[in-house]
């Protein structure tokens, strides 16, 4: 249902702010079925405000971005994953805001077609024209 669709779609954004706001979210969400919707939205709901509360910090968006790069196991040459490790890095060491390996990612999901990347929120968190992940 729709909740469980928001939930994919949001799964990395939400991982950017708490893995463990994540691991009780996707819980919740797997016994929807056992919950009155209100109960259910309600839950879910404080999880997600309360998650959304913490800031996403440099090693939880280093982490999300490695979790992506495994969607690409299979597909990546050898140059394009290290292209991707060091502009990682170069984000983990300052050099780089984060929208410069997210716009690599967000290449890499169209060249190789990953249907699940391209409904993540994550990599497209507001409107473009917003420029909210530049720091210009």
């Amino acid at each position: 249902g729709g909740l469980v669709d928001f939930h994919t779609r949001n799964k990395y954004l939400i991982l950017s702010h708490s893995q463990e706001h994540y691991r009780k979210m996707g819980k919740l969400v797997a016994r929807g079925k056992k919950l009155q919707p209100d109960q259910l939205f309600d839950e879910y709901e404080a999880l997600l405000l309360s998650a959304l509360r913490l800031k996403a910090t440099l090693k939880k968006n280093i982490n999300v971005l490695m979790h992506i790069l495994g969607f690409f196991k299979r597909d990546l040459t050898s140059f394009e994953k290290q292209e991707l490790l060091t502009i990682i890095e170069q984000y983990r060491s300052g050099y780089v805001p984060l929208i410069v390996p997210i716009t690599l990612i967000k290449h890499y999901v169209m060249k190789y077609d990953q249907p699940w990347l391209k409904i993540q929120t994550y990599l497209n968190p507001h409107p473009f024209e917003l420029k909210l992940r530049n720091y210009f």
